[in-house]
Order: structure tokens, then sequence, then C-alpha cells
């Protein structure tokens, strides 16, 4: 297999024919396995990452993705089918605040069979793919771990909707709430006025980082479509918000602000602060230079194959993340949250916290 993937060395004097050795095999599941080899003598991880589609076509599988594990060894994440076969249910929303961590929020599963989680509290996260690809399955499991927080009134969420569709679900518990050109450019600018008041607050209380209270919640800003408001809306739209958003983006997680921002079209013009995006997801897309825009350089390359996923309501959810110490590609799926979820998660919200636990209990 190697060696018809030109991944051996041969001996120029003797002919010997150098094979890296594989250590072990980690299987996850039927699906998806993991083996690590070790690289001969003048071997890069990137000869490795550039024979990708050979060593899928060697092994008989789907994808092979390479990640960097220590000095001259490197792991294959080797998946022979979908992993994902079945919808992820969500886990029930918690009652009491105090059970729900932001620093590690579920969100569905990974290729490696284990639960995907992501800290939202210091961090900002942007969601693209095409249309239908389940885009708006990471956001509202993040709102359904706020739920109980939003209720009192730890988290605050201004929701940017400018396709006034889905996230409309959200306006009974919205801080700030906007659909039109006006009231969006308004409420992304008083996202930005609301850091500075905390930043003035935080200097005078002498504290260098945020913490979650009621004095200081979390202000979180939803924004379900990027491009139309920093890419191809109306100028005027894109303008006013083009003034903010990298301040927004580049001061908030400090301040106790977070922004989830999901997307269809990523171009240059769309997302110039990707890299301000701590965590970035990218679902199916339409094109393989989509990947690496969302993802960063090189990235499809080392496996994250998401223009090869199916346009089917069945891989809904399905997308890549990068693993933040390895910086390698990994396949996940978002839970699904139905009409019933989101209705759920919009009344623990608004719900006072006393009848919650009363129904609670009985």
């Amino acid at each position: 297999m190697t060696e018809a993937c030109n991944l051996v060395t041969v001996h120029r004097k003797t002919g010997v024919i150098n094979v890296p050795r594989i250590i072990r095999v980690r299987s996850h599941s039927p699906s998806t396995e993991t083996v690590y080899v070790r690289l001969l003598l003048g071997q890069t991880p990137k000869q490795w990452e550039e024979a990708a589609d050979a060593l899928a076509v060697a092994l008989k599988a789907e994808r092979v993705g390479v990640e960097r594990v220590r000095p001259q060894v490197i792991a294959l994440i080797v998946q022979r089918s979908e992993p994902f076969t079945q919808v992820i249910i969500p886990p029930d929303i918690p009652a009491d605040a105090d059970a729900v961590s932001l620093r590690q929020v579920y969100l569905g599963e990974t290729e490696h069979g284990t639960d995907w989680y992501a800290p939202l509290i210091g961090q900002h996260w942007l969601v693209a793919g095409a249309t239908g690809s389940g885009k708006n399955s990471v956001t509202w499991m993040a709102l359904r771990a706020c739920a109980p927080l939003i209720r009192d009134g730890l988290v605050r969420v201004h929701v940017v909707n400018p396709k006034g569709t889905e996230l409309n679900a959200l306006r009974p518990v919205s801080y700030r709430y906007a659909e039109t050109d006006g009231d969006i450019v308004e409420v992304i600018q008083g996202f930005w006025a609301t850091m500075q008041d905390r930043k003035k607050v935080l200097a005078e209380q002498g504290r260098r980082t945020f913490e979650l209270s009621r004095e200081t919640p979390l202000d979180l800003l939803v924004v379900d479509e990027l491009g139309a408001v920093t890419g191809y809306g109306d100028r005027s739209l894109t303008k006013g918000v083009q003034a903010v958003l990298p301040l927004i983006l580049s001061q908030a997680r400090a301040l106790g602000g977070s922004v989830i921002g999901a997307l269809q079209e990523p171009t240059k013009d769309v997302i110039p602060q990707r890299d301000l995006f701590s965590l970035r997801v990218c679902l199916r897309a339409t094109s393989a230079g989509h990947v690496d825009m969302v993802l960063g350089e090189d990235m499809r390359r080392r496996g994250a194959l998401a223009d090869e996923i199916p346009n089917v309501a069945e891989s809904a959810g399905i997308g890549f993340v990068v693993k933040q110490r390895s910086r390698t590609p990994m396949r996940v799926r978002a839970a699904y949250c139905d009409d019933s979820d989101i209705r759920e998660l919009v009344r623990v919200a608004g719900w006072p916290h006393t009848e919650l636990t009363t129904t609670a209990a009985g």
C-alpha cells in the first residue's frame, strides 16, 4: 500500500525498500479507525497529507485524514463509511442554571464516537454551510444550553435575523431582536456599546477579566446570515455593521461578549475577520475552496472533505471542525432540534425560576 502511494524509501546502494512501521491501530467504530504510523527518516507529514486521496483508494476508505501526533509519528484517521447514520437527539435542558457550564457546551458527536463539546463563553463561533446543511443546529444547541441562564438573567441574547424565518422563534426571549436593515445596524452597534460600557465597569471594579453574574451577564450576539449583513446586503447595512463588527470580534471575548455567526457563502468579502472566530464549523459545502476559507489553509487537503458530503436531508448537521491542539480536521455531527425542542427552549428561557422549579418537582 505505502509503496503504491510512493511513501517508501529505497536504499541507494542495496536497493532495500524501507516501509513505514504501523505502531498501533485503534478502532472507534465499524466506520472509523485510527492508524498510528512511524515515519521513515526524511519523511514529513505533508507527504502523507498530499497522498491522502491515494491512501483512501488503497485502504478502500471514503476518507483519510492525517494528524500529527509527535515528531516522526502521525495518525491516519480512516473513515470507511459514514459514521453518522442516525439523527442525534439533544439532551434535556437542565432546570437549574448551576448545572450548565458554558465552558463545555454539548453540540453532538464526533467521528470517534465521543461527545462533541465546545466552549461558548469567551469564544466566537462561525458556522458555514450550504442551504439545508443544518447550520442552525449548532446555534440551537448553544441556545438550549443557555436557556436556564437566559431565564435567570445570566445570558442576554441579541438576535440578528435578516431572513426573518427560523430564528424568529427567539423573539420572546431575546434581549434585542432585529430583522430589518435599520434595526440590524442598531442591534449590532448597540451590542458594541454594551461592550464599551462593560469595559468601563470592569475598569472601575479593578478587574481584568469578565466573570458571569447578573450584574455582568454573558451577551450573546446571534447572526443568522453573516453574508447578508457584511457582504451582499444593502450598502447602508453592510457599512454600518462593518464599522463595529471587527471591534466586537477582536475585543468582546474578554468583556463577556460572544458571537455565533451562520454563513452560506464563505468568501473573503463576506468573512474578512475569519481568524477572529475561535471555533469554525464547516458543514456541507458547494465548493472545495469554501472549506479552506472557513477552516483555514490546507484543511481540505488534510481531510476536511466538506464539499463531498452528500446533498441529502440525512446529512444535515454533518461537517468538520479543527482540533485545537493538533490543528487536524475532525468530522462531527450536531444534534438535531425539531420544533418541539425549540418550543422547549423558548419555554424554559422565558419561564420564571419559581414556576419551573415547581413544575419540575410536580
